[in-house]
């Protein structure tokens, strides 16, 4: 469980930077979704001033409805996605839709822990496979 790893602020700073070291610099924002990946990537862009996209699992249907708060990315803007874990791909993918629904471009997508292999359209990153940490 990687979020159990959040409640020391060292380890995940430390975790947001390992991801941001493997990011490409020609980013223009990060974009995450869901208690796994919003803490890594409001650091990252608290730390690298990267304006944060936060796409919404499910839209309200009371507020603005809006499926991304904070920055809403828009055409010419390249992305990353963070998150904390990678199984299916299917939290990225549906993230990756609706940024691209902006006109946004997505790079890839980082996470901390890779447990499955099912292909995205956008390079993975990660730092741990499964294997690694069992």
């Amino acid at each position: 469980d990687i979020k159990k790893s959040y409640r020391d602020p060292r380890m995940l700073a430390a975790l947001a930077d390992a991801l941001y070291a493997e990011m490409p610099k020609q980013a223009t924002c990060v974009a995450a979704s869901g208690y796994g990946g919003i803490p890594l990537a409001s650091v990252i862009s608290a730390r690298y001033n990267l304006p944060l996209a936060l796409v919404r699992d499910n839209i309200r249907d009371h507020g603005t409805e809006a499926p991304i708060d904070g920055y809403v990315p828009t055409v010419g803007d390249t992305i990353v996605i963070i998150d904390d874990v990678f199984t299916t791909g299917a939290s990225i993918r549906s993230m990756a839709d609706m940024l691209i629904e902006k006109g946004a471009t997505v790079l890839s997508a980082y996470v901390v822990l890779k447990r499955g292999a099912h292909p995205l359209p956008f390079p993975l990153v990660f730092l741990f496979e499964e294997k690694d940490l069992v």
